[in-house]
């Protein structure tokens, strides 16, 4: 691939990795940011997604490092999730091949508003971590039903798959919005691991940009963590609103 791209570009696609790593690390939605970018630097779109997918993986390992040291993590809810995620996405694939998409950005339409009143009424949502009073036969079974239907939407669509993680952990599973970021983040890795690898041995990877934006990834995402682990969630439910309106309007402009 001999894509050229000038200083203006490489500064631009730099500073949305940058930002969308604080994104992603505190509510996930870190690919509104990115994918716009890389399209308006002229990307091909065939290597956009596979290009993205890369650019993010070090900076997504780097904050699930730091939500598990800091004990934010609900590995055996987020390991559930992220198995039946991969057949969910096997799912989402096939009806993205039948069904046109158009439907299921109505759907999403018609919840986003739904998700966002919710989150405003419960005003305690996400303060606490009630996990430890569901019994272990429901978590396993919600976490299932996490996986299989947001691994779904991300095999049929994809944008904001991350902040869809979080909160069904948040309000089926009851964690924390730290914690629920946190697995979040460790199931939708599993996901992001699988696709980039078919996306390098097709060939659709400018590397040139992975190794630039993979760096401002890394930092964003530290940061953001960080910032998500002392703040909780003072700092992530503002955020979590700002992407589900990005990605109300990402789905509108869309349709």
């Amino acid at each position: 691939m001999n894509f050229v791209f000038f200083s203006w570009q490489s500064a631009m696609i730099c500073a949305a990795y940058f930002a969308a790593g604080i994104i992603d690390s505190v509510c996930g939605g870190g690919g509104l940011l990115t994918i716009p970018a890389l399209i308006t630097a002229g990307v091909p779109v065939h290597y956009v997604a596979g290009t993205n997918q890369w650019s993010a993986l070090a900076g997504n390992v780097t904050s699930i490092y730091k939500y598990g040291k800091s004990g934010n993590i609900n590995f055996k809810s987020g390991l559930i999730a992220a198995v039946a995620a991969i057949f969910g996405g096997f799912i989402g694939a096939e009806l993205n091949i039948i069904i046109p998409a158009k439907y299921l950005k109505t759907i999403m339409i018609a919840l986003i508003p739904v998700m966002t009143v919710l989150i405003m009424v419960k005003k305690d949502f996400g303060e606490d971590d009630m996990s430890n009073n569901m019994p272990g036969a429901k978590l396993i079974i919600y976490s299932c039903l996490t996986g299989l239907a947001v691994g779904a939407y991300q095999g049929f669509y994809g944008p904001g798959a991350g902040t869809l993680y979080l909160l069904s952990f948040a309000f089926l599973i009851r964690l924390s919005l730290v914690k629920a970021s946190g697995t979040a983040r460790l199931t939708s890795l599993f996901a992001a691991i699988s696709s980039s690898i078919t996306y390098a041995f097709s060939g659709f990877v400018i590397w040139r940009i992975v190794l630039a934006a993979t760096i401002f990834n890394t930092i964003g995402n530290y940061i953001g963590a960080g910032l998500a682990i002392k703040n909780g969630a003072r700092i992530i439910r503002p955020l979590l609103f700002a992407v589900i309106v990005l990605l109300f309007i990402t789905i509108i402009i869309e349709q």
